[in-house]
């Protein structure tokens, strides 16, 4: 009986000890999979506040403004229901809430910046890829239908512009870079390039039709260049052999009458 007892005890004590190992593993697993989504929910939010701070580089307009706000503060949310002992991320959480109500009350003054043109290549890279991540930000809020499919369209056109614009910057960079080294062949190939990208689109900007109107006035400059040299050129050469000419005559042997 009491061997009967023991078995017994030791089943009750074995099936609590594998009990509480399981719960303890549920538990590890849950704490490790709430600290995966508060780290993705972290970098989202940096990643938003990276490209509102560098919105001073690119024309952001007051709808893509609030896109990035809002995706932080859906984030900032989520972390916050995970996590509620974290009083800065709710100290965080207000601030944007008081951002969001300020830039909805805000004109569309955002809208009409100028783009400012990059300096170097290397600016010109950085902006590409912040273009980029807006873009990709802006399309994962379309997909959760956080914007609607109008504004998706018309706000991801205007970074694609920007993008052209940076593009066709650097492009101009590289051709009177080409031209003040005498490459004309090089120079003329980038300007028709250009030229010829910007005669496609329809939905040009301000800033897109002047860079136009740069590249066509820059490619007729070179063209004018060219023929003046070989004008230039040609007339050397027709100099050259007239004086050929003039001394073959004074130098001939002369005839006998």
């Amino acid at each position: 009986m009491k061997l009967t007892f023991l078995i017994i005890a030791i089943a009750v004590l074995l099936f609590l000890v594998i009990g509480y190992n399981i719960v303890l593993q549920y538990k590890r697993k849950a704490e490790t999979e709430k600290r995966q989504i508060i780290v993705k929910h972290r970098q989202v939010i940096e990643e938003a506040e990276e490209l509102l701070l560098n919105s001073t580089s690119l024309p952001y307009s007051k709808v893509l403004t609030l896109v990035l706000h809002s995706r932080m503060h859906d984030s900032l949310a989520a972390t916050l229901q995970l996590a509620p002992d974290l009083p800065q991320v709710r100290q965080r959480l207000s601030n944007v809430r008081t951002q969001m109500a300020q830039l909805k009350e805000a004109p569309n003054h955002t809208e009409e910046k100028a783009f400012n043109s990059p300096n170097s290549e290397r600016e010109a890279i950085v902006l590409l890829k912040q273009i980029k991540k807006v873009r990709a930000v802006l399309r994962a809020e379309h997909a959760k239908s956080k914007v609607n499919t109008q504004t998706f369209v018309i706000e991801d056109r205007k970074l694609e512009l920007m993008q052209l614009n940076v593009n066709i910057d650097n492009l101009l960079k590289r051709a009177y870079e080409a031209r003040a080294t005498r490459q004309f062949g090089s120079c003329k190939q980038l300007l028709r390039k250009g030229i010829d990208t910007l005669s496609n689109i329809n939905d040009k900007n301000e800033a897109l039709t002047t860079k136009q109107q740069t590249l066509i006035s820059l490619l007729n400059e070179v063209n004018e260049q060219l023929s003046q040299a070989s004008s230039d050129d040609l007339k050397d050469r027709q100099e050259k052999e007239d004086e050929k000419n003039e001394l073959d005559l004074l130098f001939q042997p002369k005839q006998k009458w």
